[in-house]
């Protein structure tokens, strides 16, 4: 039983020398403190980064839209008002298109003027211009669509990022009036829907 304590009592103290060891090798040689100063608690757990009340309610919005909830959606992104913002403001404009796009009855006329105004804050927004040249097409306005989906392949490429909605897009609409001999009033084929952008911000 002695053994045991003694065992014990001796492992207890290799532990103790051993961190204390480990300590005192991250310590600076000038401290003599025999335990490291404990943290003030603001330096130890930084609150959270609030979002402004823009993204806040954008990401409300944003969420009813994905939530099928389309009505109330509109009516969020329609309640933010006009973005001082340019490129937040083609975000608004584009995700309240988006909401009219894949509503269940799709306001496509609604969506091509949402869009423009999009494009015209943001230009660069390629998002925002392949959704445009889905709009076009769902209009009947094959033109306006190509040269949609082509300013969407060339801004995404502008800003390195990936195109390929839109160069799928243009591929099958070319596909298309191709396959009809250019005319603008090509029938639409069921597995040639456009495809919208699905990107929020």
């Amino acid at each position: 039983m002695i053994r045991y304590k003694r065992s014990a009592l001796l492992f207890a103290a290799g532990i103790l020398v051993a961190a204390a060891s480990a300590w005192a090798d991250d310590k600076p040689a000038a401290s003599a403190s025999p335990m490291p100063a404990a943290q003030p608690a603001a330096k130890a757990a930084k609150p959270a980064k609030q979002d402004s009340p823009t993204v806040a309610a954008m990401k409300a919005a944003n969420a009813l839209a994905d939530a099928g909830k389309t009505d109330e959606a509109i009516a969020a992104y329609e309640k933010m008002g006009v973005l001082k913002s340019k490129k937040m403001e083609a975000w608004r404009l584009n995700n309240e298109a988006l909401a009219y796009i894949t509503a269940k009855e799709p306001k496509y006329d609604k969506a091509v003027e949402l869009l423009e105004k999009a494009t015209e804050a943001d230009a660069t927004n390629s998002i925002a211009w392949n959704n445009l040249g889905s709009a076009y097409e769902n209009t009947d306005q094959l033109d306006k669509a190509k040269d949609a989906y082509q300013k969407a392949i060339d801004t995404a490429k502008d800003a390195n990022a990936s195109s390929a909605k839109a160069e799928g897009n243009l591929a099958a609409l070319q596909a298309r009036l191709d396959k009809k001999g250019g005319k603008k009033d090509a029938d639409k084929d069921d597995d040639a829907k456009p495809d919208a952008g699905d990107a929020k911000k």
